[in-house]
């Protein structure tokens, strides 16, 4: 696999940075496999990932405000265009946080990729086209993956977490085997305690003995 280079400063030495940008890699991996050269920057406490695109503009990518340390921690993301020359380069790529138009979606890093490459793809310069044209390829070659996943607190307030079953390659296998394996939690004893996520995206928590668990079908990264 081919990738664009990594960025070019004395941060990427930094191990704060270096772990960051471990966690980010489901994201900037694909990116920089169409060419595209991503950093993370980490100017005032505020973490913010940044895309180059051939026309000499960028995306910002964050949360709500700034990404968290962790990708796990992310909420939501918020895609803005900019240009550090030109400030009438602006607008909203894609907003999947809390107030956001695709707020649906959350921080589901596989509608993240698409809607980025779609809006890529919309910009009247042919380079940046052709780079927006590379990701979506790249997405349609690599479909996503499914398992039933368990994030678990025990007695002792430690955590716990593993892919139950899985991976599948189609969602409805994982959803029926989600019912299979909350079938069976309730056949051995556990209750019930909260349950959303409707039949396309279920998620429930289970507890028994002080101890509590979350059961639900997730999509998991690109590998």
């Amino acid at each position: 696999m081919n990738l664009a280079p990594m960025p070019d400063h004395g941060r990427t030495g930094r191990p704060e940075w270096q772990a960051l940008w471990l966690q980010f890699e489901a994201v900037t991996t694909p990116l920089r496999s169409a060419g595209l050269v991503c950093d993370i920057e980490t100017c005032g406490g505020q973490n913010v990932m940044y895309v180059n695109l051939p026309d000499g503009s960028h995306l910002v990518i964050a949360d709500d405000h700034d990404l968290p340390d962790r990708l796990a921690d992310v909420t939501g993301w918020r895609v803005t265009r900019g240009h550090h020359d030109n400030p009438t380069v602006g607008g909203v790529a894609y907003d999947s946080t809390a107030e956001g138009a695709h707020s649906q979606y959350g921080a589901d890093t596989a509608e993240l990729l698409p809607a980025i490459a779609t809006f890529v793809r919309s910009l009247p310069d042919v380079d940046t086209q052709a780079a927006g044209q590379s990701l979506r390829e790249l997405l349609e070659r690599t479909p996503p993956r499914y398992a039933v996943s368990f994030v678990g607190v025990g007695s002792q307030h430690a955590a716990a977490g593993r892919i139950v079953s899985g991976p599948f390659d189609a969602h409805l296998e994982a959803v029926k085997e989600y019912g299979f394996q909350t079938h069976q939690l309730e056949q051995d004893g556990w209750r019930m305690v909260h349950e959303q996520g409707g039949t396309s995206w279920p998620l429930t928590v289970w507890e028994s003995r002080d101890v509590v668990q979350v059961v639900f079908v997730a999509r998991l990264p690109s590998s």
